[in-house]
């Protein structure tokens, strides 16, 4: 048998000068020392801004006067209240290399803000503003001396799916820079769309983009104005694949003839340039020659992912050039292409950058990868000499917990080695199955076994993939159940020993089809199912992380909804200190930053959310369904992708205007009811989570009524009568967790709340969660302990 030694990681905490702070800032600064007394903010206040540009001048200025309500500005240092100081000189453009530190003393008789660079006072007053906001006041007297812990920090937006408008995108952009994200990734071509307009080629904008593309002048535009911000904004041309759009305008330049038409649906389709033409060379020459004279930054994303070889193998002039170039397959190919590209970027002193595929040994080690594909791809091209950036785990057009970005980070620290593995301890291993919507089935086993101190211990082995730690194991009754953070997002194994099919797997809120069962032996582990651990040169090759907001079920008027609150978290990740790592004390910040954002930063999330209730509600009661919103979420992982594909309806002109496409990615009202359970150990705790659920019972009569004189409601009256037993399920709960003698069943009560915990289409009763976290909080009140007897 195996015997398997992993450090078993308890709940994390924030580091001693973070946890006595009880500042609500995102990201939280690097170090704070606290002070004796306040600044009083609330008297007039003189401001000294250093030798600026006006563009730069004007900036600062008006978030100064957005902050604080009464505010002037002098010409000498010795009279301001406010002293903005800095000591070097900035470039015209943010760069990588950007120095973006800060340091921000408040003191009673003032505040000053140091920084080398433009860049770090900039980052500095957005502090500033987050503590104005939480004290418009007194600001408490602090020293804060920060800088960023990657000088990668980005956005990805796709415009090309769904085009962005150029308001829409300066907003993301005033949110980056309150979050100190510093670098857009605009994505602006694909299968569905080219918004790109070309001096040389119109027929791209005139035949590929419906109308809908971005001017020279507008681009332009972005550029100045994220500048300005400090931010960096970098173009992605999808090439030589991602092309349908492309291949309509231009045709002769397609591996294979046309005609094409214009693509509508969601997926991966084959049309590839042809890199046996001359004509193909010419055309990206001058794309880029294009490209240079708008976007100042030194990278070029070319996208290069998901290349189908097929048309390129059907062609005889491509197969004929691969055999004079000595090309033997596809791959060769694509890397040959590649190389090309980067040849014609460095004419124009650009960097090429692209996404896992593009990684090949010959490519210039100044290229960035961008991993989409996870940390085993980022080790391996950082490992080879590249440099590298995540976006794995960062998928915000997946609709996740915060807390599983906020998880999430660039730099592993807990893998599973095989040195890690001897022959001693006592195992049991079971064999699972996941039945996904949309693709083959997720296979593996788990194994558990406790270790010489009686520490309970496992690991994870999804098929194709790297061992995953289990961390936190706990037994609730006859329930077994762990949490492990995958491709997918989190998913949770609660498991029956005894009767597994009596299980539950949920991807994120979702609960999935699967079957388990137990196996006579513990599989051996494969040598390539252990982590490869990233050398120490390579670890300085990770440059950080993008989010990516591709929006094949983003339009603008939902845009911030799906980026908002929550990216702040993943800027935290990556600005931050690494030791920060307290979920709960991240989400009690994020409720203060999600209301900052609105009324500070000018951010429409919550405008959204209620504009599409109020849409959807016609003339019923919108207060009633915005309560009903907060109890249910949209169904996570790509759960909503699949069922739409399953539907027909994943394309592009699928409409996008039901209940759960005005829902945010997770219900920040329920997690709030979580933490509230696992903070407040009282005996009121109940009673107050007992009249919630009064109250969401109360709003069953006006729902009703709201869902059935909507159209598009109405398709939801089986949802919301099931919603009514769950709520009166959770009353159940709570008279359960109330009453001293406990005489119910918990592992009935546990079963009946799985059952009600189905998948509606595309949204999920989440409430039902909460109801299973009370039972679980009613149960360990009983002085029971973990075991996996």
């Amino acid at each position: 048998m195996l015997r398997f030694v992993l450090l078993i990681i308890g709940f994390f905490h924030l580091p001693a000068w973070a946890a006595k702070s009880n500042l609500h800032l995102m990201p939280y600064p690097h170090s704070i020392t606290l002070e004796e007394g306040t600044f009083n903010a609330s008297m007039p206040l003189r401001v000294y801004l250093p030798n600026l540009s006006k563009q730069r001048s004007q900036y600062l200025k008006r978030q100064l006067r957005d902050t604080f309500s009464n505010i002037r500005f002098t010409q000498k240092m010795g009279r301001a209240d406010i002293i903005f100081e800095i000591t070097g000189t900035s470039a015209l453009h943010p760069s990588i290399n950007q120095n973006e530190s800060y340091q921000l003393a408040v003191t009673p008789k003032g505040i000053k803000i140091h920084a080398s660079q433009y860049w770090g006072i900039n980052y500095a007053l957005q502090t500033l503003r987050q503590l104005a906001y939480q004290f418009p006041s007194q600001i408490p007297a602090m020293i804060i001396d920060d800088t960023p812990r990657f000088a990668w920090r980005g956005l990805m937006i796709d415009s090309a799916r769904h085009f962005i408008p150029l308001d829409d995108i300066k907003r993301q952009i005033d949110g980056m820079v309150s979050a100190k994200l510093n670098v857009l990734h605009w994505h602006l071509t694909d299968d569905q769309g080219w918004r790109f307009a070309s001096v040389n080629y119109p027929k791209l904008q005139q035949l590929a983009s419906d109308d809908q593309y971005y001017t020279q002048a507008e681009m332009a535009e972005i550029v100045a104005y994220a500048s300005v911000r400090g931010v960096r904004v970098i173009p992605e041309i999808d090439l030589p694949g991602h092309a349908s759009a492309l291949a309509v305008a231009y045709p002769e330049f397609m591996a294979k003839p046309g005609p094409y038409t214009m693509e509508r649906g969601w997926g991966v389709f084959k049309p590839l340039l042809d890199p046996s033409n001359p004509n193909t060379n010419v055309f990206i020459k001058h794309i880029i020659e294009e490209l240079a004279a708008i976007f100042p930054d030194p990278y070029v994303h070319i996208g290069g992912d998901e290349v189908k070889p097929d048309h390129w193998l059907e062609s005889e002039a491509v197969l004929a050039y691969m055999q004079a170039q000595g090309l033997n397959s596809a791959v060769a190919l694509h890397n040959h292409f590649n190389l090309k590209v980067q040849s014609l970027l460095s004419a124009h002193n650009k960097v090429l950058m692209g996404w896992d595929e593009i990684f090949q040994p010959a490519l210039n080690n100044a290229v960035v990868i961008q991993s989409w594909r996870g940390f085993d791809s980022l080790t391996q091209l950082t490992n080879a000499g590249h440099k590298g950036v995540l976006s794995a785990g960062f998928y915000i057009d997946q609709p996740q917990y915060t807390s599983y970005h906020y998880r999430n980070d660039p730099m592993p620290q807990k893998p599973i080695t095989q040195d890690a593995i001897d022959h001693d301890a006592q195992w049991q291993a079971w064999q699972f199955t996941i039945s996904r919507l949309k693709g083959s089935p997720v296979t593996g086993h788990f194994a558990l076994a406790a270790n010489n101190n009686n520490n309970q211990i496992g690991y994870v082995a999804i098929n194709g993939r790297q061992l995953i730690a289990i961390e936190q194991l706990e037994t609730l009754a006859n329930v077994t159940r762990f949490d492990i953070d995958t491709w997918m997002g989190p998913v949770r194994f609660s498991f029956v020993k005894n009767q597994p099919e009596q299980s539950q797997i949920l991807i994120g809120n979702t609960p999935y089809e699967h079957d388990i069962s137990a196996l006579s032996d513990v599989p051996k582990l494969n040598p390539t199912q252990f982590a490869t651990m990233s050398n120490a040169e390579a670890a300085k090759r990770i440059l950080g992380g993008e989010a990516t907001i591709w929006t094949e079920l983003v339009m603008p008027y939902n845009l911030d909804l799906r980026i908002w609150p929550r990216l702040y978290a993943i800027a935290e990740r990556l600005w931050s200190p690494q030791s920060l790592q307290d979920e709960q004390q991240m989400y009690q910040r994020l409720k203060t930053l999600d209301q900052f954002a609105v009324q500070r930063i000018g951010l429409k999330h919550q405008a959204q959310h209620q504009q599409g209730l109020a849409a959807l509600s016609v003339q019923g009661d919108v207060d009633a369904l915005k309560r009903f919103s907060q109890l249910v979420e949209q169904a996570q992982y790509y759960t909503r992708h699949h069922v739409k594909y399953q539907q027909n309806l994943y394309h592009q002109l699928a409409p996008l205007a039901a209940l759960v496409d005005f829902l945010p990615a997770e219900s920040l009202y329920l997690r709030q009811w979580h933490l509230h359970l696992q903070t407040n150990d009282t005996p009121t705790r109940y009673l107050t989570l007992q009249n919630a659920y009064q109250s969401w019972l109360a709003d069953i009569p006006k729902l009703k009524t709201t869902f059935a004189q909507s159209s598009t409601l109405a398709a939801l009256q089986p949802m919301l009568a099931q919603h009514q037993k769950s709520i009166q399920l959770g009353l159940q709960v709570l008279t359960y967790c109330q009453n001293q003698s406990r005489s119910a069943d918990i592992n009935a009560l546990r079963a009946e709340i799985w059952q009600h915990t189905h998948r509606y289409g595309e949204l999920i009763l989440a409430v039902n969660h909460l109801t299973e976290s009370i039972l679980d909080s009613c149960f360990m009140q009983q002085g029971a302990t973990p075991s996996i007897n």
